[in-house]
């Protein structure tokens, strides 16, 4: 099944940065259409289609760009290996594209293969996502961008994908992470808000970046796009800005990403090769691969929680609160989470919820964490 939608990677850019590395092929080995996928946890694939953002020629070219750098680094931490499928090429039409994608992830996801893409254009993500109903269950998604939009269009899909993800049965919940305010319209941010989606601004992610790993804990599927990092670290972008994530916190995303236990995919969209300046943006795309792979090198297995009583419990009291406030932190990794008490339909539950030690000390404050409150009056 792959080899019908997988384009091998160019012969002369292996013999020029792959096989001249002595020990890449330690951490980064090549997919042969002859062997099975057993044994690998990671993979990384290339889709050469810009087609859903037709004026941003070029994104088809990013995958083997990252290549040339990700091929020079040095080996992934706690001797992870990464097996580089090569390229989806592009198909007769769009649609082709996009279902060679769905394909490919599916046959990768039924041997519990994590799967990095490279697009390509930001709206492949609308393919990422439906690839996840081979799990018949809905998903949390965190996109990583500056802005988002839908818009209508019968040409550029990028202006119109989000609606796949806000209209379908299968999102459970919806993370935009490092938007920038002056790019947002109004009705874009009432309608996020109003669905009850987590938003995190950059100018937060700047505060205290830890935050961030809260929002990608749970999210099964990650949508990086390139325009979230400022131009003089990424210039290779259609529409770029002086402001934004800087490199190295796009970094820490991406790392955060890896560890999370829940999540099988992630996407880096929109790099414009044909518009890099000394191949800074390619760097800064490999780099982040690399510090994704050290983030799931990084995995304890201690999400979902089955059991709590493998876990550290605080109680705290908050005066004028009717109910105590209970934080669970996990033996292996440190992590924190709130433990949400509510009814339904008479019946009692609890849901729990990623947050951070910075939350559990505003509650020795006698303050409710603002985390807290958003998400009781989410399930209130």
């Amino acid at each position: 099944m792959l080899s019908e939608f997988l384009k091998p990677i160019d012969v002369n850019l292996l013999n020029q940065y792959y096989y001249t590395n002595k020990h890449i092929q330690q951490h980064i080995q090549l997919y042969q259409q002859t062997q099975t996928l057993e044994n690998y946890q990671v993979a990384l694939l290339g889709v050469e289609d810009y087609r859903g953002y037709v004026s941003n020629k070029g994104t088809e070219l990013a995958a083997d760009e990252v290549r040339k750098q990700l091929y020079q680094y040095a080996a992934f931490t706690n001797g992870m290996q990464l097996l580089d499928l090569g390229n989806i090429k592009a198909g007769e039409t769009y649609v082709d594209t996009l279902v060679a994608l769905v394909e490919t992830m599916h046959t990768l996801f039924k041997k519990n293969i994590i799967t990095i893409i490279i697009g390509g254009d930001a709206a492949l993500a609308s393919a990422q996502f439906k690839a996840y109903e081979i799990f018949e269950n809905p998903i949390t998604v965190a996109h990583v961008a500056s802005k988002v939009m839908w818009e209508e269009s019968d040409v550029d899909i990028y202006k119109t994908y989000l609606k796949d993800f806000f209209f379908s049965n299968f999102l459970k919940s919806y993370h935009l992470i490092a938007y920038q305010t002056y790019f947002m319209q109004e009705k874009q941010l009432s309608y996020l808000k109003s669905k009850n989606h987590n938003l995190l601004r950059v100018g937060k992610i700047k505060e205290h970046i830890f935050d961030v790993e809260t929002y990608l804990r749970e999210a099964a599927m990650v949508t990086f796009n390139i325009n979230a990092i400022r131009y003089s670290d990424a210039p290779a972008q259609p529409e770029p800005s002086p402001n934004g994530l800087f490199g190295d916190e796009a970094c820490a995303i991406a790392r955060y990403a890896g560890m999370s236990d829940q999540l099988m995919s992630i996407g880096f969209y929109d790099f414009n090769p044909t518009l890099d300046k000394s191949s800074i943006t390619a760097h800064q795309m490999a780099q982040m691969v690399w510090y994704f792979m050290e983030g799931v090198s990084l995995r304890r297995q201690d999400y979902p929680i089955t059991d709590e009583k493998v876990f550290a419990q605080y109680i705290v009291q908050i005066e004028d609160a009717e109910n105590d406030f209970i934080f669970l932190k996990s033996n292996k990794s440190d992590r924190w989470w709130m433990k949400i008490m509510y009814e339904e339909f008479g019946i009692s539950k609890h849901k729990l919820i990623p947050c951070t030690y910075k939350d559990y000390l505003t509650a020795l404050n006698n303050e409710i964490p603002e985390r807290w409150m958003r998400e009781w009056l989410r399930v209130s």
